[in-house]
């Protein structure tokens, strides 16, 4: 039921990121109707610099430090994320209002089970929205603390609203693997365990980056690294999801990728292979796991006699 559920809100999220250019290109569509459809508008939208997302289950806290957002003052965010999340503020308009014999118990449910949507300009509250959906998750409902509850939607577009405010605070994370240009590491080393032979090292010799004892293929070499700082996770695991993947933790690892950047830090990656029937591939970073699609990796899954100069 809960993966049901996770495919539902991600396609409604998938949706939401491939409108998001047109939202922005157009501007709102009026209505002559009696509804107030800006009710839940933001006048200052432009200046919000923090939207704290607070549920039963989770508190979400999105903050711009001055250069970039981050999730709960620990974690990048993912800016396309975040560009989707602005978006649906400022278009998403109330439609009619829940009926009449609905509103106490849909008033309820929302303030009880919903997500507080919080946002700031400097540290003042802005506005404070509440959100929830039906069972179905195909209406989504706004109110403000007291007021009534409204059925809103983007103009023109058939999508889940609220699957944006659902999302646990992991999913708000940039997923990129290595956040940092690739120029500024001091050597790669990639370690087969079930092919000992095929391990390689990468360093820096007289300004030009090479693979040790072998005549490297630079071209091929630049491909990899550039797809390997292009790797993004499908999904970083909570506590509570790791557990389905047990199993793949304690596999011997199909590749172990270990970076060493100019100030001597690490940065490694853990790929397991995939067990049977699974759509993912799940790895590791220090402490972290994370779920690949295998297709995203096909550009770093190269053995050391692939970049031989021939």
């Amino acid at each position: 039921m809960q993966q049901k559920k996770n495919i539902h809100l991600l396609i409604s999220l998938t949706v939401m990121v491939g409108i998001t250019v047109l939202i922005f290109a157009f501007p709102n569509i009026k209505s002559n109707s009696s509804i107030d459809r800006d009710l839940f508008q933001i006048s200052n939208l432009d200046k919000i610099d923090r939207v704290l997302l607070e549920s039963p289950k989770e508190r979400t806290d999105l903050k711009f430090n001055g250069t970039k957002w981050m999730v709960n003052g620990k974690y990048e965010a993912d800016r396309q994320m975040i560009t989707v999340l602005f978006a649906t503020l400022k278009q998403t308009v109330a439609k009619r209002q829940v009926a009449v014999h609905l509103q106490d118990s849909t008033q309820k449910e929302i303030t009880s089970h919903g997500i507080k949507v919080s946002c700031f300009e400097a540290g003042t509250l802005s506005r404070a929205i509440w959100v929830g959906g039906n069972a179905l998750k195909t209406e989504t409902y706004f109110q403000t603390k007291d007021g009534k509850p409204y059925l809103v939607s983007i103009p023109g577009y058939r999508v889940y609203i609220g699957s944006i405010f659902e999302l646990p605070s992991n999913d708000w994370r940039d997923k990129r693997v290595f956040n940092f240009n690739w120029q500024n590491i001091k050597s790669l080393e990639v370690t087969f365990p079930s092919e000992p032979k095929q391990n390689f090292k990468a360093s820096f010799k007289e300004k030009f980056f090479s693979i040790e004892d072998i005549s490297t293929d630079t071209t091929k070499l630049d491909l990899f690294m550039d797809a390997l700082f292009q790797l993004h996770s499908e999904k970083i695991l909570d506590s509570l999801d790791i557990k389905n993947y047990k199993n793949d933790l304690v596999q011997q690892p199909l590749m172990e990728i270990v970076i060493q950047d100019v100030a001597d830090r690490s940065y490694p990656l853990i790929l397991f292979p995939p067990d049977k029937g699974s759509k993912h591939l799940v790895g590791k970073m220090n402490d972290q796991v994370v779920l690949f699609n295998p297709l995203a990796l096909q550009g770093i899954f190269r053995k050391k006699e692939y970049f031989v100069q021939h």
